[in-house]
């Protein structure tokens, strides 16, 4: 997820003040001839939003109706197979969904709940593309709806980047269990409109919609329907193996890792969960330093060593406090924590 960014090109939108012609409402599901009319058009399903509860995708996995079904497919990989078992699971995952089509089904649902000791989930964007990608190659995506039910999306960034590869809706679930879990140890009590689990989704779905319509506007798009499978990103850090395979037609202008890094990170987030012997195991994960600066996490340009200085300079007029702050972000940050470094 980190590794893709979307690129804005055209003029922006204010979300806000021009929410009238916002949407994230979107049609799924088997396309007619675009080119004839007829009421077979009309026998698609109405996503209101792309984010699914978990009653919702029970309900689109249990789906008898009107000819519609859905069928559930494993996006995890086994353990001991390294990445040459990665890719061959995304060719396995992509065949299935090929297949359902020819037998009829309507929707898949992409899933990584059978993730245990010896399963590894494929991180969930690499699958939704390549699928995506795969029925786009054999002219069949439009025959499809493809649902992803992930222990891995949680943040607005991660559900732009999955709708723009190719997902119809997603369900997050780990997200709504972390929440729910947060509710129970207190942590909402701050917020008296949140009184239920049901609250908490209603509030999470609400929060990514604005999020999602903020990211589309700033780059001109109305509605999520023209952003879905736009694929309008370019990658950082991704050699030509994972683009070709997974994510053709992205930029990639400075290579990057390939399946073997991309399998290595997926072990070492397995083994958090699933250490190969017994050690103390602690309450919290490790903060990887995403979001505040954490001692051996990523490094930021902007660490504790460069405002220590900045503030000094600024309270006490410290021209040496100054000095060391500009050779800090100029040369060391730059070196270490820039791309062009």
């Amino acid at each position: 997820f980190k590794q893709l960014y979307a690129q804005v090109t055209n003029p922006a939108i204010d979300s806000i003040r021009e929410e009238v012609i916002m949407a994230l409402d979107c049609y799924v599901g088997p396309e007619q001839n675009l080119l004839s009319a007829s009421a077979e058009h009309a026998n698609r399903l109405r996503i209101p939003h792309p984010i699914l509860t978990n009653e919702e995708l029970a309900a689109l996995k249990q789906i008898d109706y009107r000819g519609w079904r859905s069928r559930t497919i494993d996006i995890t990989f086994e353990t001991a197979s390294g990445s040459q078992g990665l890719k061959a699971a995304l060719d396995c995952i992509s065949k299935e969904s090929l297949q359902a089509i020819e037998d009829g089904y309507t929707l898949v649902v992409l899933t990584d709940r059978d993730m245990s000791e010896s399963r590894i989930p494929i991180s969930a964007l690499l699958a939704i593309s390549t699928v995506h990608h795969h029925l786009v190659d054999h002219h069949a995506r439009t025959r499809i709806g493809i649902i992803l039910e992930s222990g891995e999306a949680r943040e607005v960034h991660h559900h732009c980047l999955l709708v723009g590869y190719g997902a119809d809706a997603i369900n997050p679930y780990l997200a709504f269990e972390a929440l729910w879990q947060a509710k129970r140890d207190r942590y909402l009590d701050d917020t008296p409109h949140v009184t239920s689990d049901e609250d908490v989704v209603t509030s999470y779905k609400k929060a990514v919609a604005e999020g999602m319509l903020k990211v589309l506007a700033k780059m001109g798009i109305s509605t999520l329907q023209s952003y879905k499978g736009a694929q309008i990103f370019e990658a950082v850090g991704l050699a030509d193996e994972v683009i070709e395979k997974a994510f053709p037609g992205t930029a990639s202008r400075v290579q990057g890792v390939g399946f073997e890094v991309l399998f290595e990170e997926m072990q070492k987030r397995h083994n958090f969960g699933f250490p190969g012997r017994n050690v103390v195991r602690i309450p919290v994960l490790p903060n990887p330093g995403d979001f505040h600066w954490r001692l051996g996490g990523d490094r930021p340009m902007w660490d504790p060593e460069a405002i220590a200085d900045l503030q000094l300079a600024s309270r006490e007029n410290d021209d040496g406090a100054y000095w060391r702050f500009a050779e800090h972000i100029n040369e060391t940050n730059t070196r270490e924590a820039n791309l062009r470094g």
